[in-house]
């Protein structure tokens, strides 16, 4: 497998990512990011001046230790937290100023999001948890949304359990109707923050063959993961530590023939990383 380029900064407090293709446009731009909670008289910096470009149709991961600032980084990338200094462009604006209802905006049609803790609510079926969302958005009729609804339970595999409660299905199951969920209204960027991280092996890997399928399909993905596993499946890994960005690796797209060693070099470069 031929590695497509790597980057170990391993400079604190430099930033320096390696430019990606030659021609392509980043459409996420985060410029001089940075992050600090307040306790009284007391400044916590989580994010200390993160530059970072996101491309379409990338599966991007970004990894690092516990604390490095993964989780902060992405919800500070999607507008889910505010940012204290810096910037975050998406398609040319400057979405880091935007007010609230701005960014719910976003949120209900450009951003889709995953977490670890599926947030299905309990009492609607999963047809029910995929289509609300697409009512809320606007702009088709509810007889759209409950077509697309289908498709996209179909597509990840739950159409005979469309009509079940999150209570009675299994946890992969509910990971994959949330992924439905965040497909419902077409955006353009996937944010996931540790998808596989409450389930087991087998329902890791029905929901990382899902990913790796609407990758394929050209659904970009923005992945926090602490599981080399799960990052093989990316074409980018971002490696952030203490608040800063201090590697990067760039892959061929996902291989099932060449996971074994996919895995092997992208361990070996988060060692040379101190990982």
């Amino acid at each position: 497998m031929k590695n497509e380029g790597k980057v170990n900064t391993k400079e604190k407090g430099k930033n320096k990512t390696k430019k990606n293709e030659v021609g392509r446009k980043a459409f996420i731009v985060v410029k001089d990011l940075v992050k600090q909670f307040k306790n009284g008289n007391e400044v916590t910096s989580v994010l200390n001046g993160i530059n970072l470009e996101i491309y379409k149709n990338d599966f991007t991961v970004i990894m690092g230790p516990s604390g490095s600032g993964k989780s902060t980084l992405l919800y500070c990338i999607s507008g889910m937290d505010s940012i204290t200094d810096g910037e975050v462009i998406y398609n040319d604006e400057r979405i880091s100023k935007y007010k609230e209802k701005q960014i719910a905006m976003l949120r209900r049609g450009d951003f889709g999001f995953v977490f670890q803790q599926m947030h299905l609510v309990s009492n609607l079926t999963l047809f029910e948890n995929v289509a609300v969302p697409g009512y809320l958005k606007g702009g088709t009729t509810n007889a759209e949304v409950n077509k697309r609804a289908i498709e996209l339970l179909e597509t990840v595999g739950l159409k005979e359990r469309m009509k079940h409660l999150p209570s009675q299905v299994s946890g992969g199951e509910q990971q994959r109707a949330a992924i439905a969920r965040a497909l419902i209204h077409s955006p353009n960027l996937i944010f996931a923050d540790e998808p596989t991280g409450a389930l087991n092996r087998k329902n890791t890997e029905e929901v990382l063959r899902l990913f790796t399928q609407i990758n394929n399909y050209g659904q970009s993905i923005l992945m926090v993961t602490h599981d080399v596993h799960v990052a093989s499946r990316a074409t980018r890994i971002i490696y952030i530590e203490d608040g800063a960005v201090v590697g990067e690796m760039n892959l061929s797209p996902y291989s099932e023939e060449q996971e074994k060693e996919r895995e092997a070099e992208i361990n070996e470069w988060l060692m040379s990383l101190s990982w």
